[in-house]
């Protein structure tokens, strides 16, 4: 039997796709890059939104500045979206719906994540590893996906440049949270 191009793009698709799913299901942070970037998994966080953009950080000359937008789609969803922050194996906050946090971090390696806090199979992670630069901000755009109830959610973390973070800075509200 010979394959079409398309069919064999389809079928590639599905295997991938498939493969991601069951993948997905698993504990992810048991794997030793989430383990690396992300915190314990029994901690989840209140998040309050403040619309008020005056707590920007400033960069300084001996530690660099990361902000973390969530850029989740302004809808008014009957439930909110809120992911965790980590970095170096410990959360730092969490963000929710269209928000934003910032944090200093030492120059050097380090390890971010992002990961789902409304749990189940259909919770997901996003890993970055970053070479800070005294002096330098870094905005990381978290992106979600929807690939419907068997898929869920999956989760993105790109680094966007600085016309985009601070045009997702000044669309977005600043998130203050704290451990449950």
């Amino acid at each position: 039997m010979k394959l079409t191009y398309g069919t064999k793009i389809i079928f590639l698709t599905v295997v991938i796709l498939s493969d991601a799913f069951l993948a997905h299901g698993q504990n992810v942070l048991s794997a030793p890059a989430a383990r690396a970037a992300c915190g314990a998994e029994n901690i989840k966080f209140d998040v309050s939104l403040d619309g008020s953009q005056q707590s920007l950080l400033k960069s300084t000359s001996d530690k660099a500045v990361v902000y973390i937008l969530q850029d989740f789609p302004a809808i008014h969803a009957p439930s909110h979206f809120t992911t965790r922050i980590g970095i170096d194996g410990a959360w730092t906050g969490a963000n929710k719906d269209r928000s934003y946090s910032g944090f200093t971090i030492d120059p050097g390696a380090h390890h971010l994540c992002v990961s789902g806090q409304w749990g189940g199979p259909t919770s997901s992670i996003a890993l970055h590893h970053i070479e800070a630069k005294a002096g330098e901000i870094y905005y990381f755009a978290v992106r979600f996906s929807y690939f419907g109830s068997a898929g869920g959610i999956v989760l993105a973390l790109e680094l966007v440049d600085e016309d985009q973070g601070q045009f997702m800075l000044q669309s977005s509200k600043r998130s203050s949270s704290h451990p449950k």
